[in-house]
């Protein structure tokens, strides 16, 4: 079975002029699309995602050196996957596509960079907060106010596509694992995606930098942390959590505001713990 979301964004770029802010905001012919598909293989997440933005009068904004994107930017939070006092369902789920919205992309006036990969947000549920983290690369420096990325288009053109990709598991000899990213971009032109994580294999990490973890007992320390919050909504020696992963597009540039997609739940990958 094959779950499909299409996100259609009304936009337009356009200038103000007289010492006023240059904003760049959706316009009516763009369009978002998001197909979220049933795993093929295990431990995976799999489907599509385009951007397309229609040339228009201020269309060269996007091609000044100083634009960034589209890039896609990947987002996870965790659940206890076996507790089902601790499982996110689709409502909480769709939340934080909504907080997501209200925290960073408001309105066209009222946007803002992720400076920070961690708890960029978060939601309540049973009581608890449950926090959205950003996925890094292995030197935990993808944020920084305009390089926010972990694909980003070849050059600023009218597309950017992930056609299809997926997500999977890897296992490492340390009881670690981290998430390989793998495209095919079937688009007839340019631009395609390319990677700021190919030295690594287009390996992906936590919120650090890191591999995430495997082990039982480092969970169990991380939810008893005051300081770190990624396990936060999982139940005390967990033997099963599950990995919920989103994504969005991210433009910033010339202009006086950042440009921000909505954020789609890709889906979930279950970890046994160790």
């Amino acid at each position: 079975m094959k779950m499909k979301l299409t996100f259609l964004l009304l936009a337009s770029v356009f200038f103000v002029s007289c010492g006023m802010p240059t904003i760049f905001a959706p316009i009516d012919s763009e369009y978002y699309l998001a197909q979220v598909n049933t795993p093929s293989l295990p431990d995976t997440v799999e489907g599509k995602l385009e951007m397309k933005l229609q040339p228009g009068p201020n269309y060269d904004l996007l091609l000044d050196p100083k634009a960034e994107g589209p890039s896609l930017m990947f987002f996870y939070t965790f659940d206890s996957g076996s507790d089902s006092r601790y499982q996110l369902i689709s409502n909480d789920l769709h939340n934080f596509s909504y907080k997501f919205k209200q925290e960073f992309a408001k309105n066209s006036f009222d946007t803002k960079p992720v400076s920070n990969p961690a708890e960029l947000l978060s939601i309540d549920k049973n009581d608890e907060k449950v926090f959205l983290y950003g996925v890094n690369n292995s030197s935990g420096s993808n944020f920084t106010a305009k390089d926010q990325y972990v694909l980003f288009a070849q050059d600023q053109g009218n597309k950017a596509a992930l056609n299809p990709f997926s997500l999977k598991k890897i296992d490492l000899p340390s009881k670690d694992y981290v998430l390989y990213l793998d495209w095919t971009d079937t688009s007839p032109s340019p631009p395609n995606f390319i990677s700021n994580v190919q030295a690594s294999g287009n390996r992906l990490y936590d919120f650090a930098g890191q591999p995430f973890t495997l082990e039982q007992s480092e969970v169990n320390a991380k939810i008893n942390s005051d300081t770190n919050h990624e396990y936060n909504f999982v139940e005390n020696n967990p033997t099963k959590v599950q990995l919920h992963l989103f994504a969005a597009f991210f433009i910033s540039g010339p202009f006086s505001n950042y440009f921000w997609s909505e954020l789609v739940y890709l889906g979930a990958i279950p970890i046994t713990l160790e």
